[in-house]
């Protein structure tokens, strides 16, 4: 193994003594529109090298989705790092110098303090570092630019495995995953709880300066004493500067990274979801699975953090205070026993109130949304009153609940406001017979005053905000339960890959419906498409034709029976890489915000400018698109150039399906004037083109395309499905056609 591993990376290392594999990577990828992607770009030419040396297998389609999105700049080293992070490498950079790095990291890249970056490859027969000019294409044992000063970043292949998150690590820790995620900050933390324990020390100096004055300065009239105590306070209050910027400081890092890796990852992670789920919530709660984790990134920047930090802390006031006080000391003790009942008694009280105001404001959010679905439909019947009516019955009950929760939290903060003024009097009142009996000095009493405030501020400030630490608690529950359901590329792992389709497609007693309470949009459906067979599904509205596209596509799954590809059941099949080699034309088009070519090359990004414009020619949307401001380099989509109709989105739609090189196409339902005009005559020829070829399943109730099909699909609502061969059905659906008009 160890030999053949030798072998390979010599292979490798040959293929550099000719730039040419280098050169076919450029061309290949400036082709697709990265026009930065030439000779004269020294990171892009090390990138393709880079490659090319750690994976020579690597897909082009690959490294395009890795590529920054700004395609027209050329790359730097911070373009260059994301381009390796995203394709799954960890970037490290070395600590040693050029002559002492250890060959088993190689290769990597050399970047000098002054001029352009090269690859170091490895070591020859003699142990001499070589290096790759990206500028002559040359491998020599000196760096390009004559400069060994400077730094190399190493790359390694990323094992999510073993990350602190990973499932698999928290299988062993027991952690949940946002307390994993917190692990990786306790260099932070340690940093933070360090200045936090010296300015608790620093801050003891406040209330021994002001008992020293009391009763060193004043009682005993030393004026001199003063000078001395006061330099002393300022070089306290410069450390403590000092310390509570270097605690802020660290504070907000943690807050703002926390909030960009966290939100980045649920972003990632609800996309990566499986559409079943996905499509099960409605928009709003979407958005509200986004946004869960400000509550969290609030907390940590807040006061709230601050004062549980502190809190450990108070052990160090209460040793002040029985060390100058004595038996004063059971006061602020009693005090901070109150408290912590107070937070427990509260806390159950709130976490109830906490529930039924989510299930109110829930219930108001739900009807909210089914207004506005349903708005016609209730204009159209007159309940526009009735409807109102109950917004404002369900408005009510979600103030009541959110007026309960927000009592609540009054009568924490009255009741912790109490223990404090309780406090403050009993140790006035007790420091006062102490002063009188010649146990404590008036000094002494200040200072313990000072003291025991300092004690019982965290607590008073944890127990006023007790509905924000339970919504916290509950943001993170949430956050913890959303990555804990598998993704579509977990789950992948354990499933098989097609490397490549044929266009077999079969249905056996297939059954669905959207949800457990609806009906059955078919059940018992089986049909049979053969590689390169035409198939066309038919049935009035709301039949399920775009269904059955879907389950093709993988973006549900049956409910009884299955659904195969080449004679393999999709749920066995990796959903994601499945997708990516079927082409589909939805009833609704998406487009992105970017140029047109941009938005065609989506379905195949290594499809050529002259390719785009045959496919466009094809869809009759070339002509539209030449007279656009800016022709293929238009912007459409969210804040686009121009705003494009909904016929020529469908076209742009059905000129990607057209572009994309896979054996199976499923195309939805078009327009019935785009059918009849030159973009129905030009597919029409297209389909009879790719019989025996590619696979078309279309959706249509238009008889001219039923009539150049292999297979039709009925589908008929409550009746069962019927499926065959072309001119069975065409019989048999004018045969029910006939029946229809004679009863009418």
């Amino acid at each position: 193994m160890i030999a053949k591993n030798t072998e390979m990376a010599d292979k490798a290392f040959d293929r550099f003594v000719d730039s040419q594999p280098i050169l076919n990577m450029l061309n290949l990828l400036h082709d697709t529109g990265r026009e930065n992607f030439n000779t004269g770009c020294a990171w892009e030419v090390c990138l393709c090298a880079l490659i090319l040396k750690l994976e020579p297998a690597c897909k082009t389609q690959r490294i395009l989705e890795a590529l920054p999105y700004d395609d027209h700049e050329e790359m730097d080293e911070v373009d260059f790092l994301n381009t390796m992070a995203h394709l799954g490498y960890f970037c490290r950079k070395a600590d040693s110098a050029l002559e002492d790095i250890d060959e088993r990291l190689l290769p990597g890249v050399f970047i000098p303090s002054c001029g352009t970056p090269s690859i170091v490859l490895g070591r020859d027969t003699d142990g001499v570092l070589q290096y790759y000019d990206p500028v002559s294409g040359m491998v020599s044992i000196v760096p390009p630019s004559f400069d060994e000063n400077g730094k190399v970043w190493f790359f390694q292949k990323y094992d999510k495995n073993r990350a602190s998150t990973s499932k698999f690590m928290r299988k062993g820790s027991g952690l949940s995953w946002f307390r994993a995620l917190l692990l990786r900050f306790r260099g932070t933390f340690a940093q933070v709880m360090t200045a936090g324990l010296v300015l608790n020390f620093i801050a003891l100096a406040t209330p021994l300066f002001i008992m020293l004055v009391y009763d060193r300065v004043i009682a005993a009239g030393s004026i001199g004493t003063l000078p001395m105590l006061a330099v002393g306070a300022c070089i306290a209050i410069v450390f403590e500067w000092r310390l509570r910027l270097i605690r802020s400081t660290g504070l907000s890092w943690l807050a703002g990274r926390l909030d960009n890796v966290v939100g980045n990852k649920i972003f990632a992670h609800l996309t990566g979801l499986s559409p079943d789920l996905i499509e099960k919530a409605s928009v709003a709660a979407q958005i509200a699975r986004i946004k869960t984790f400000e509550s969290v990134r609030d907390f940590f920047s807040g006061s709230v953090f601050l004062s549980l930090l502190e809190a450990p802390f108070v052990v160090l006031s209460i040793a002040a205070v029985a060390f100058i006080a004595g038996k004063l000391v059971l006061i602020p003790l009693l005090m901070v026993f109150g408290y912590v009942a107070l937070f427990f008694y509260i806390r159950h009280k709130i976490r109830i109130s906490i529930r039924l105001a989510a299930k109110a404001s829930s219930a108001r959010q739900q009807f909210t949304i089914e207004t506005f679905e349903k708005l016609d439909g209730i204009r159209g019947h007159g309940l526009n009153g009735k409807w109102q009516e109950k917004f404002r019955h369900l408005s009510g009950r979600e103030m009541m609940t959110h007026f309960g929760l927000g009592f609540l939290g009054m009568v924490a903060e009255t009741v912790a406001h109490t223990l404090t003024i309780i406090a403050a009097i009993a140790t006035v009142g007790f420091g006062a017979h102490m002063i009188w009996a010649g146990a404590l000095s008036t000094g002494a009493l200040v200072a313990t005053m000072i003291l025991v405030w300092r004690v019982l501020t965290p607590f008073y400030s944890i127990c006023t905000m007790v509905p924000r630490l339970e919504q916290l608690r509950n943001s993170i529950a949430q956050v913890n339960d959303l990555m804990d359901i598998e993704t579509e590329a977990e789950l992948a792992k354990s499933f098989s890959r097609l490397p490549s389709i044929r266009g077999g497609v079969s249905f056996y007693n297939v059954a669905f419906r959207y949800n457990e309470d609806g009906d059955q949009t078919f059940s018992n459906l089986t049909f049979e498409a053969k590689p390169g067979d035409f198939v066309v599904v038919t049935g009035s509205n709301g039949t399920g034709k775009a269904t059955i596209l879907k389950l093709i596509k993988s973006l549900h799954s049956p409910d009884t029976g299955s659904v195969r590809i080449d004679g393999f059941d999709i749920r066995q099949l990796d959903a994601p890489d499945l997708r990516r080699q079927i082409a589909y034309v939805p009833k609704t088009p998406h487009f992105f915000s970017g140029s047109i070519i941009e938005n065609m090359r989506m379905a195949n990004p290594l499809a050529t400018e002259e390719a785009v414009i045959q496919a466009l020619e094809l869809a009759d949307a070339w002509d539209d698109v030449q007279k656009m401001p800016s022709g293929l380099n238009t912007i459409i989509g969210a804040g686009g150039d121009v705003a494009i109709t909904s016929n020529l989105a469908a076209r742009l739609s059905l000129t990607r399906a057209y572009l994309h090189p896979a054996h199976i196409l499923l195309i939805d339902e078009l327009p019935n004037a785009l059918l009849s005009a030159k973009t129905g005559r030009n597919l029409k020829d297209y389909l009879v083109r790719a019989k025996g070829k590619r696979t078309v399943i279309l959706c249509t109730y238009r008889e001219d395309f039923m009539k150049i099909s292999d297979t039709i699909v009925w589908l008929r609502g409550v009746n069962m499905p019927i499926a065959g061969p072309r001119d069975t059905l065409l019989e048999a659906m004018n045969v029910h056609s006939t029946g229809r008009e004679a009863a009418a």
